[in-house]
């Protein structure tokens, strides 16, 4: 271990240990205070949750009230007047007071009248807790024992939990005797819900207490719930504490279990208290293991670092070119001055290496190479001249005498019989060496095509290991411009659009695209000649693909020339098929597919047609 990592290892261990002794005293003495008081909080944001829902029920208890000790509603049990029912027991009563039942009942549970509406959708419903002819004797909204008796709270439906309130029907002087009993309620749905939350600003929610509707931990929360106990504080997480309490229904069994979600603002507010203080211990550590850092950066680390770095980006690069040249008087001056030394003499020993066998190699194949050859062409030879032998002995100045004869002149019979045999056996002499010759030009052929083979074999061992290097496509593209002909320049325009420029640097053989682009730009220029058009136009352009997972360009050429038969665009760049004037060789767009495939790139063409003109498709790799 060097001496600076000892140095800051003590440092550190001291300053963490001060650090994790004050951190306890903390965690173990103040921050259960937060929590504690945390706790507390909760509790009091659940019992406004709680009051809420209470004032909720015993506003709608008054409500009931107002009218179950009314002299109209007194009289209504008795007679059951319409005016009462068109005056007060309309639709707008229940949307206008969020009701959704109204039952008015005589001592006996009789419905007198009765409605259970859908706020939403307005029109009635049944509930099977309350039905709509009579209300059985113990039914409890009915249990009244005297004229100031109030029933109010949670009760249970099929269609789910409803505050409801009950009371005595009574003169307005709050006198009786009794004549039945006003019944309203409302369900205690998401919206009532969501009025609550606004009322006491705490995200709460609730869940009857009945078997099938909560799920295996909300009973099991609930079981926790006691008399004793009337709260429950479950931690969700560090951000969320979950208070549990249940709510009674009007007979005083639990009819709602109620959650309310509480932020844990106060234990997140001493955690950040906590990290203070521990920040601030920590900070005086940090600025003493930054200032030894410095400085032991400034002398050795970075100084090393330096170094390695250097000799790191060599071995990936593989540029022996590069120095270091630091300029100290030091140990670690030394060890890069040696470095740099070393390096040049590894870059000198590899060139003089390179070029040997650079010769060597070159050598050894021109020998083989025209060994092979040697061997090819002797054989060839002797056959040539076999040829030129076996055409020497065919009698041609007395071939064409006889045909002369028998054309121009007007022999005898006897004559004329002489020189068609000699005519026949002529032709019989030469299709048999016609016959031989042939034999002997396909051996030749062959003889050629094992040449062909070799010099195939030495132009791909020759092109094998192409330089590489950085490029940009336009500037390459405006290269190959400047190597057409100077006759073509004042009627062929060259167009390049911007988008070669975008495609930044690209690394690939250059002089071998060099060559391709100027080849493609020569075949297009001829071909606008050939069409005889006198504005001339090509344009290029390239856009970034992907291909099988691989970056590429995409160029397009496209002139206005005569275009291209469909069936030809394949064989375009098969080697001697050739549009050009006579004596070219055909070998032009052979040669750049070649080349381009063996940048593991693609060359293609497309056209409608002749006098279409045609746009040739050069894909190629961002990167070899």
């Amino acid at each position: 271990m060097s001496l600076r990592s000892k140095i800051l290892l003590i440092l550190f261990v001291v300053v963490s240990l001060y650090a994790v002794l004050d951190y306890g005293i903390q965690r173990l003495v103040v921050f259960p205070s937060f929590i504690t008081l945390e706790r507390h909080e909760a509790k009091k944001d659940m019992e406004r949750c709680v009051e809420a829902l209470r004032r909720e029920i015993h506003h709608l208890d008054t409500f009931a009230n107002d009218w179950a000790a009314w002299d109209d509603t007194y009289r209504f049990v008795q007679d059951g007047n319409k005016d009462y029912i068109e005056s007060n027991l309309a639709v707008e009563t229940f949307t206008g007071n969020n009701l959704n039942i109204i039952y008015v009942c005589n001592v006996k549970g009789e419905v007198v009248w009765g409605e259970i509406r859908d706020l939403e959708t307005g029109g009635t419903m049944q509930v099977w807790e309350f039905p709509a002819s009579s209300l059985p004797e113990t039914h409890p909204s009915l249990q009244h024992e005297s004229v100031d008796s109030s029933i109010a709270g949670v009760f249970m439906t099929e269609c789910g939990p409803m505050l409801v309130a009950s009371r005595p029907i009574i003169t307005t002087e709050n006198k009786g005797p009794s004549r039945g009993s006003l019944i309203m309620g409302r369900f205690l749905n998401d919206n009532v819900v969501k009025a609550l939350v606004e009322q006491t600003r705490v995200d709460f929610r609730f869940w009857p207490v009945k078997k099938g509707s909560i799920s295996a931990d909300e009973m099991d929360v609930l079981n926790h719930i006691t008399a004793d106990a009337p709260f429950l504080i479950s931690e969700l997480d560090n951000d969320l504490l979950q208070v549990y309490t249940t709510f009674p229904d009007i007979q005083g069994f639990p009819a709602l279990l109620m959650r309310a979600d509480i932020s844990r603002e106060i234990s997140a507010k001493g955690g950040v208290a906590m990290r203070f203080a521990f920040v601030s211990i920590m900070v005086v550590g940090i600025i003493v293991l930054i200032v030894l850092l410095v400085l032991l950066q400034q002398t050795v680390v970075g100084p090393i670092a330096k170094l390695t770095g250097h000799a790191t980006a060599i071995g990936k690069s593989d540029d022996l070119s590069a120095r270091l040249s630091l300029k100290r008087r030091d140990e670690i001056g030394a060890l890069a001055r040696e470095f740099d030394c070393m390096v040049e003499q590894l870059s000198e020993a590899r060139k003089k290496l390179l070029e040997q066998s650079y010769h060597s190699g070159m050598a050894e194949m021109a020998s083989g190479v025209l060994h092979h050859m040697r061997n090819a062409l002797s054989p060839m030879i002797g056959d040539i001249g076999a040829l030129r032998q076996d055409l020497r002995t065919v009698p041609i100045e007395k071939l064409e005498m006889a045909q002369r004869a028998l054309v121009e002149g007007n022999p005898d019979p006897e004559r004329r019989k002489d020189l068609t045999q000699y005519l026949v056996l002529a032709i019989k002499n030469l299709v048999r060496l016609v016959r031989e010759m042939k034999g002997k030009l396909d051996d030749i052929a062959g003889q050629a095509a094992q040449i062909e083979e070799i010099l195939a074999v030495q132009d791909k061992f020759a092109r094998a290991e192409r330089p590489v290097e950085k490029l940009k496509l336009d500037e390459l593209v405006r290269a190959s411009t400047a190597l057409l002909s100077d006759d073509f320049c004042g009627t062929i325009s060259v167009k390049i659009d911007s988008s070669l420029a975008e495609m930044g640097p690209v690394t690939t053989h250059r002089i071998s695209l060099l060559q391709v682009f100027a080849n493609i730009l020569q075949n297009a220029v001829e071909s606008i000649r050939r069409a005889g058009s006198t504005c001339g136009e090509v344009h290029i352009r390239a856009k970034a693909e992907q291909v099988n997972g691989i970056d590429m360009i995409h160029i397009r050429i496209r002139d206005n020339g005569e275009g291209i038969e469909p069936g030809n665009l394949n064989q375009i760049f098969q080697r001697d098929l050739s549009k050009k004037q006579q004596g070219a060789s055909g070998i032009g767009l052979h040669w750049c597919a070649n080349t381009i495939n063996a940048m593991k790139g693609q060359l293609y063409a497309e056209s409608e047609g002749i006098g279409h003109g045609a746009c040739l498709h050069l894909l190629i790799p961002r990167n070899p």
